[in-house]
């Protein structure tokens, strides 16, 4: 093939008769019908056949040698490509942008990447450790400028880090502790000096009892990883077993920095000893505690802390005088939370001098106890609720909060004379106080009443409740809502219903919702409803006219969402 344009042409020239071959017109006929040729059209067709075998053999050995001849081309042409690539990566106008600058553009791409999955609970999210394929592992295989950029100049970028082994490798990996540290030790080099954000996971899943795969022993040296970092650390998140909770006491004296604690022990037996961990840690402003036993004592420091939160399970007031000494003594707090998995009655309730706070906005507790020896002038947000929550249990064991909840919640905002905005009833027992909190609240933005557990009893109330947020008056010389008159949103969720009729669902509820859907443009009206309703054999009164009355108020402008299921 040294010549390959005379030889193409040689080779079409050879087989050019194929293009103009025709058959003779009696051929042509016998392919038009179906009938029989003659012993002399037989004849003459067999020997046409047969002449057709040799130029056949001569253009199957031309194409071999013209695929061939392709082949090699095209592998010159590979060859030539690559080349090309070479130099055009040399020449990229990326290889001219400094290092300083790459090392911004990358910080602020990690920034604006999103910070995780939605889990519920979950605070802290950020490089995962172990998915070496992704994040700054995955962007230091770009080119070697990059990797020296990420490995040296962005410390910020390996500093936010989640240490726990990936969904999606459960249980199917084998995770040896030797390499779970030298792993966890790289990024931490990386990190050089900057504060360290992270969540730490070191919890046996029930699948993994055994801990057949090393899983639990390789989380359990990285957290001890970490209490060596201790110094560095500025938020923190971990979910640890029962069993090392004590631990926790190596990182006393060593949290100078230390920001933002959250703390879960998922186990149903926490250790009752004492956690001293956060007595020394004077920059603490958020401590998140969820799981510790009823008679832990836990010691924190105070003076700058903005939001604290207590769910364990019931252990009576015990608590109460400690946590009213921390709302009168935090000159900072914003959000406080003292919630319990359960209630039990207390024969004798326990009296406490009344405390004020004026920091405080938020509060969530069920203990009627506590409600009535706070006094919070400055109270914008508010939720009635034990800890308990749908994936807790059975909905037979769902806890409700103390029979006297609501009353304590009543005088506790009377003698506080504050103007909540928002109020979140979950499992509350009703009665009439009720209504006569909705009333002393007429700057309520936001209502939310959500049951795990419905009682029958409680239709009637909500049925009053509704007519009375219909009840209009006049005022100014325009009509306003008696009650309420700036509410805004409203959400009512009704879950695991059994074998019941929910009355206060029905036409009345529309129009109530309605009303105050249609407002004047520049008043404050209704704009979101949540109405949320699951269970087996229940039933409510919301015929079809009313459902479409309901989601035709969407295209007056209510964010409506309306599931029953």
């Amino acid at each position: 093939m040294t010549s390959n344009p005379v030889a193409l042409g040689e080779i079409l020239a050879r087989h050019n008769w194929i293009s103009t071959f025709t058959h003779p017109p009696d051929v042509a006929s016998l392919l038009r019908t179906n009938d029989t040729p003659s012993l002399l059209q037989s004849a003459r067709l067999k020997a046409s056949l047969q002449s057709l075998e040799s130029p056949l053999s001569e253009l199957q050995s031309d194409l071999d040698l013209l695929r061939s001849a392709v082949a090699s081309v095209e592998s010159r042409m590979s060859c030539l490509m690559s080349l090309k690539h070479d130099y055009e990566t040399v020449l990229s106008p990326i290889r001219r942008i400094p290092s300083e600058i790459t090392m911004e553009i990358l910080r602020r791409a990690w920034k604006h990447n999103g910070s995780g999955p939605p889990t519920l609970g979950r605070r802290l999210y950020g490089l995962n450790v172990f998915a070496i394929q992704e994040g700054p592992w995955h962007l230091g295989q770009v080119c070697s400028s990059w990797r020296n950029v990420i490995e040296t100049l962005c410390p910020e970028l390996w500093a936010n880090m989640s240490i726990e082994i990936p969904y999606h490798c459960k249980p199917k990996v084998s995770l040896k502790a030797d390499a779970a540290l030298e792993v966890l030790r790289s990024i931490l080099e990386r990190s050089r000096n900057h504060p360290l954000d992270f969540h730490l996971r070191c919890n046996r899943p029930y699948s993994m009892e055994e801990d057949e795969d090393g899983i639990a022993q390789a989380m359990e040296r990285c957290f001890y990883m970490m209490v060596v970092h201790s110094k560095r650390c500025r938020a923190v998140e971990m979910t640890l077993d029962p069993y090392m909770l004590p631990q926790l006491s190596l990182i006393c004296g060593k949290i100078d920095g230390l920001r933002d604690a959250y703390v879960y022990c998922p186990g149903e037996n926490p250790e009752s000893g004492n956690i001293s961990a956060f007595e020394v840690a004077p920059k603490l402003e958020r401590l998140d505690l969820r799981g510790m036993h009823p008679d832990a004592d836990i010691c924190f420091q105070t003076a700058n802390l903005i939001s604290f939160l207590d769910a364990r399970p019931f252990g009576g007031d015990q608590l109460t005088l400690e946590y009213l000494d921390l709302v009168k003594s935090a000159p900072k707090l914003r959000s406080f939370s003292y919630n319990d998995y359960e209630y039990s009655q207390i024969s004798t309730p326990m009296t406490f001098p009344r405390v004020m706070s004026r920091s405080v906005k938020e509060l969530s507790t069920a203990s009627p106890c506590f409600m009535r020896s706070l006094l919070l002038p400055s109270l914008e947000k508010f939720m009635l609720a034990t800890e308990w929550n749908l994936g807790m249990g059975y909905v037979e064991d769902a806890v409700r909060c103390p029979d006297d909840a609501l009353g304590a919640l009543h005088e506790m905002t009377l003698v506080s004379r504050c103007s909540l905005t928002q109020l979140h009833l979950v499992d509350v027992v009703l009665d009439d106080n009720l209504a006569n909190i909705i009333r002393i609240m007429p700057g309520l933005r936001e209502f939310v009443v959500e049951y795990n557990k419905w009682v029958d009893d409680y239709d009637p109330i909500l049925q009053s409740l509704v007519t009375q947020l219909s009840e209009v008056s006049l005022v100014g010389g325009s009509l306003q809502h008696s009650m309420v008159p700036s509410l805004q949103e409203l959400y009512v969720y009704l879950n695991a219903l059994w074998r019941t009729h929910a009355s206060f669902i029905n036409s009345a509820f529309v129009d109530m919702v309605a009303s105050r859907l249609r407002h004047p443009f520049d008043a404050p009206h209704l704009t979101k409803l949540g109405l949320l309703v699951s269970g087996r054999r229940w039933s409510y009164d919301l015929d079809e006219a009313a459902k479409d009355a309901l989601n035709s108020l969407r295209g007056e402008g209510l964010e409506l969402v309306l599931e029953a299921g």
